[in-house]
């Protein structure tokens, strides 16, 4: 006897203030076409780094640079192998080679955020993340770009932010709206 075939539906719902389902439901259409694209381990991701403590340290070739204490966020990309890549930046053993590197080495690992896409972001996405920065460590991560930067800083935890949610869920969805 075989087993019963099961299908997925999507579905928007939509919940009132107590956790409970309004009674609208839409059935939602999957775009497979934007999943198959998308959906393969290569893109952008923003790091995001806690320093508890002002520090000044040697970064590469950028010389000895000074950081406020607080959280930081790195904008990087991978064209493949991007969870591999956020996996060498949550270790501290490595060999220092990036920018980012030389501040892992100095601060803890907080949250990393992949943006999996076929398109290159990064710059975008730093330059959307310098809008809603408290501050930005001048040519850091930037070297093979005319970005001014790809660490920005800001004092409180982003993951509270609104503004960076809001930056979050634009590169992660709301810009393939456009292509449906």
């Amino acid at each position: 006897m075989r087993p019963e075939k099961k299908s997925i539906i999507p579905a928007a719902v939509e919940l009132q203030k107590d956790l409970s389902l309004k009674s609208r439901v839409q059935i939602l259409e999957v775009p497979w076409n934007i999943v198959e694209k998308e959906a393969k381990d290569r893109g952008s991701y923003v790091l995001i780094l806690k320093l508890p403590e002002k520090a000044r340290t040697e970064i590469g070739k950028l010389g000895v640079v000074r950081f406020r204490r607080g959280y930081y966020l790195y904008i990087g990309s991978a064209r493949k192998n991007l969870s591999r890549r956020i996996q060498r930046h949550r270790r501290m053993r490595k060999r220092l080679f990036w920018h980012i590197d030389y501040l892992r080495a100095i601060s803890a690992f907080y949250q990393a955020l992949p943006i999996r896409t076929s398109d290159p972001l990064e710059c975008e996405i730093a330059q959307a993340a310098r809008k809603i920065a408290e501050w930005e460590v001048p040519r850091f991560g930037s070297s093979d770009c005319s970005c001014s930067s790809h660490l920005f800083g800001m004092s409180k935890d982003p993951l509270q932010s609104a503004k960076f949610i809001s930056l979050l869920q634009y590169f992660r969805m709301d810009r393939l709206i456009g292509q449906l």
